[in-house]
């Protein structure tokens, strides 16, 4: 296979959850809404203990679908992540649920351990890193440093007016579920946001541009 992006996620302080297995169904609720029209080649899922992963085709796709996860999700839920460019090989068994090894896996995990040891280290707003055998690596990383900063900086409320925004919503019904004036979601979508939405936006253009157009259906 041609190079894809593995993701890891992993639960942060999995521990302090009350109810692991309310905390279970709602982590997969988010990664499912998460991931819809990414066109991803294999959808969130549970993995082993307090982790989860995905297969995207490329790195836009798996940069969208962490900020989509990272706004949706409630505020007491958290997730770190970690993100491999590299290949996939089928280790074992067959469909969704089999086991894939490969560098994309390999270079995932070295990239959710680097994430954590960043956390770990004083970087409690870091939750995202990337691992690729390549040059575009210290890029890539400056940027999820960047927007991780700028997720650390949101409040509930503007993370959900900004998962609305990514969404599709309009501001006049982001305004009514929040309770505030479309003028207010409005200011927040130049102000605060702006950067945010329009890298997002961006991250969507390149995915949509590379996805191929359906054919053209003959006449009967």
């Amino acid at each position: 296979m041609a190079d894809v992006c593995a993701i890891l996620m992993d639960i942060v302080r999995s521990r302090d959850l009350a109810d692991r297995a309310d905390a279970q169904r709602r982590f997969e609720t988010v990664l499912a809404e998460a991931a819809e029209g990414l066109g991803l080649i294999a959808a969130p899922c549970a993995a082993v203990g307090d982790e989860f992963q995905a297969l995207a085709p490329a790195l836009p796709e798996a940069l969208a679908l962490i900020l989509r996860i990272r706004l949706l999700l409630p505020e007491d839920l958290d997730l770190r992540f970690g993100v491999g460019r590299g290949r996939t090989d089928l280790a074992g068994g067959s469909g969704p649920r089999a086991l894939q090894d490969g560098s994309a896996w390999r270079l995932a995990r070295e990239a959710i351990d680097r994430a954590r040891a960043l956390q770990d280290g004083g970087g409690a707003y870091v939750r995202t890193r990337y691992r690729a055998d390549d040059g575009d690596e210290a890029l890539v990383n400056a940027f999820l440093l960047l927007r991780d900063h700028a997720l650390a900086g949101l409040s509930p409320r503007q993370r959900r007016m900004l998962a609305g925004l990514t969404g599709g919503r309009t501001q006049a019904r982001i305004a009514a579920a929040e309770g505030v004036s479309q003028a207010a979601v409005s200011q927040f979508a130049v102000s605060k946001g702006a950067a945010l939405l329009a890298a997002h936006r961006l991250l969507i253009e390149t995915t949509s541009r590379r996805r191929p157009r359906p054919a053209a259906g003959g006449g009967a």
